[in-house]
């Protein structure tokens, strides 16, 4: 049987996940004021956050036990809703990062902001979502 996690360690991996999303608003805020090169770097930011939650999330599923959420009744179904949702976005929000990024380091940026625009609300969705999943798994109970 697998070792519980440190207390600390599912805390970090929310706060990188919330830092990616916070860059990445940051980065949508400085290209609506035509800032090009902040929005750059803060998209990278973001990424790069994403990959360090991405990394440390594979590597805690590996060593540690998962935690299960505890609740029952109507809180049960909606953790359960948000975790689904939550889940096949993240699984779709990786690729349409990644053909983002690629298409603006191409200079594509016709194409970049065709797929932007429906990459940035999924990608935010996925990190507030990843913080509601937190809260409630290790704050509520």
């Amino acid at each position: 049987m697998k070792p519980i996690a440190p207390p600390w360690l599912p805390t970090l991996n929310t706060l990188l996940i919330l830092v990616s999303g916070v860059a990445i608003l940051v980065g949508y805020a400085f290209i609506r004021n035509r800032r090009t090169t902040l929005h750059h770097r803060s998209m990278l930011t973001g990424t790069a956050f994403a990959a360090l939650f991405l990394a440390l999330y594979v590597i805690r599923a590996i060593l540690f036990q998962t935690k299960l959420f505890a609740g029952h009744g109507i809180v049960r179904t909606v953790y359960l809703t948000i975790l689904a949702s939550h889940t096949l976005l993240a699984i779709a929000v990786a690729p349409l990062a990644l053909i983002t990024l690629f298409l603006a380091y191409r200079g594509d940026f016709v194409r970049h902001r065709r797929i932007a625009r429906l990459t940035l609300p999924i990608w935010l969705y996925v990190a507030a979502t990843g913080w509601i999943i937190y809260w409630m798994l290790y704050r509520v109970q």
